[in-house]
């Protein structure tokens, strides 16, 4: 009988499943849905780039409407904002497109103008705020309340692991170039010299031969601060003096960073620190630290304060690795920091 069906096509033989036939629709359906997929990370992608962009202007735009760049509610909430979008990390080719951007492109100069200005103001302020302190506890206590100092305790630390690791021995004697009236890397670094066991621990001389290497060694460390702001040299050596033995080894100059030598031989320095607000271009960099290093000695190292990502919104990048500086530097170490640290670091020794 079901032969007879068979013949009669009463029945329906059973149907073999075309698994190819099958396979392909999902596949279409697969591939279909990664295009949507790969597309709407690339919209919100661009999403992110726009919103960066608009924040950036924007806060500039509202920067500009303000009075004066004196610390206050106002301008302390557009820059704490403007500090945490600069800081969040992204990957090269968002980065790469915030900053290519015309509108960006057109408001940095004057954006890092602000941010240098606003800064040197709220390190005056905080400096006449501390020195009205009417104890030696009262001051010392009013500095470490400053809202950023944790933040130069930890590029310090950074600072002074990258100098270790370009140099077998701790240095004694350091300049910095543009330390303003409030020097807090001075200072952390004069108490990481004077206090820090393994800084300490690598000034000890290694025989028993006593030598001016030696002895340089066991002197106490000195820092030297450089700014061409006599109104930010004298508030910076009254805070030193105020600050009774913590402030020992700190020394002051007035001068130009490219002047600086003509006051004091920078040959007698082991470090020789650029701040980030020394020089507003690349190219005014590079000149400065040309002028610096002509007077510093063979083998003295340079710090250089610089920037990444979208922290170059707030410091100009720097970049040692141009044939000029590469004739005159050995670049040693470079350190991005991807935490509340803004600043970045480069270490280079002289040819």
């Amino acid at each position: 009988m079901p032969l007879l069906a068979s013949w009669l096509r009463i029945g329906s033989p059973t149907k073999k499943v075309d698994a190819c036939s099958r396979s392909s629709q999902d596949s279409l359906t697969i591939v279909e849905k990664a295009d949507i997929l790969q597309s709407q990370k690339a919209d919100a992608r661009e999403e992110k780039v726009q919103w960066l962009v608009r924040s950036i202007v924007n806060i500039h735009t509202e920067l500009l409407k303000l009075p004066h760049l004196r610390p206050a509610p106002a301008i302390n909430k557009l820059l704490g904002n403007l500090v945490a979008i600069c800081s969040e990390i992204h990957d090269q080719d968002i980065v790469d497109k915030v900053l290519q951007n015309v509108s960006v492109q057109a408001v940095l100069p004057s954006l890092r103008q602000i941010c240098a200005q606003s800064e040197s103001c709220l390190e005056l302020h905080w400096a006449e705020h501390i020195l009205e302190g009417q104890t030696q506890q009262e001051v010392v206590e009013r500095l470490e309340s400053f809202p950023y100092y944790e933040n130069y305790e930890d590029l310090t630390r950074l600072e002074v692991c990258s100098i270790l690791s370009a140099t077998k021995k701790a240095p004694r004697r350091v300049a910095f170039i543009g330390s303003g009236p409030l020097p807090l890397t001075s200072l952390c670094l004069l108490q990481a010299l004077k206090n820090d066991v393994a800084v300490r621990s690598l000034t000890q001389p290694t025989t028993n031969n006593t030598t001016a290497t030696d002895n340089a060694a066991n002197q106490e460390p000195i820092v030297l601060n450089i700014d061409y702001d006599e109104a930010a040299i004298s508030a910076s050596l009254k805070l030193s003096l105020a600050l009774g033995e913590r402030g020992n080894g700190m020394e002051f100059i007035c001068a130009e960073a490219t002047s600086a030598s003509a006051s004091r031989d920078l040959s007698e320095f082991d470090v020789v620190y650029m701040a980030a607000l020394v020089g507003v271009t690349q190219t005014d960099k590079e000149k400065i630290m040309l002028e610096v290093i002509s007077r510093m000695r063979r083998g003295a190292l340079l710090v250089v304060r610089s920037s990444w990502g979208l922290r170059s919104c707030l410091y100009p990048e720097v970049d040692l690795a141009t044939e000029t500086l590469l004739k005159r530097l050995e670049p040693c170490v470079v350190v991005h920091p991807y935490n509340q640290v803004v600043n970045s670091v480069i270490v280079a020794r002289v040819r």
